[in-house]
């Protein structure tokens, strides 16, 4: 069971490390071409889908980069962290940016969503076409230690 736990953890800070790489070259706003009320209505449509656990919504809103490294256990990992995330509650905050890699322009929205156990924080990447370019999950494990 722990280390079940410490591999999950293990694996967000690396996927945390791994998208901060990806977001350092962020401005402060949506780059030219994008609308702030269609990004975040995008991004809602995506934590609804995740929250269904609808793997075939999912794939058909991602872009083909991303379809190809999202595999059959990345979703499985992320839907078993929403599991014990209890019931969604609301999306608390959301925040709009922008990134660039590689050349390309990508809006980049920060969802901090409430569940009925823990919070989310969703890092949700978009092309132009608003087709999901990346995805990340941030949250908090409490761990209660007991001494003999």
């Amino acid at each position: 069971m722990i280390k079940i736990s410490l591999y999950r953890v293990f694996a967000i800070i690396l996927l945390a490390v791994l998208s901060l790489g990806a977001l350092s070259g962020c401005a402060a706003k949506l780059p030219e071409g994008f609308d702030e009320a269609e990004v975040k209505t995008a991004a809602e449509n995506v934590i609804e889908l995740l929250n269904k656990h609808d793997s075939d919504g999912l794939t058909a809103i991602m872009n083909e980069e991303w379809k190809a490294s999202f595999l059959d256990v990345s979703q499985w990992e992320v839907f078993t962290i929403l599991e014990e995330a209890g019931t969604f509650q609301e999306i608390t905050e959301m925040k709009t940016r922008g990134s660039k890699q590689n050349g390309i322009s990508y809006a980049v929205v920060v969802v901090k969503a409430q569940y009925e156990i823990r919070e989310i924080t969703y890092t949700l990447s978009f092309d132009h076409d608003l087709k999901l370019a990346g995805l990340q999950l941030q949250y908090v494990v409490y761990y209660i230690a007991h001494f003999p």
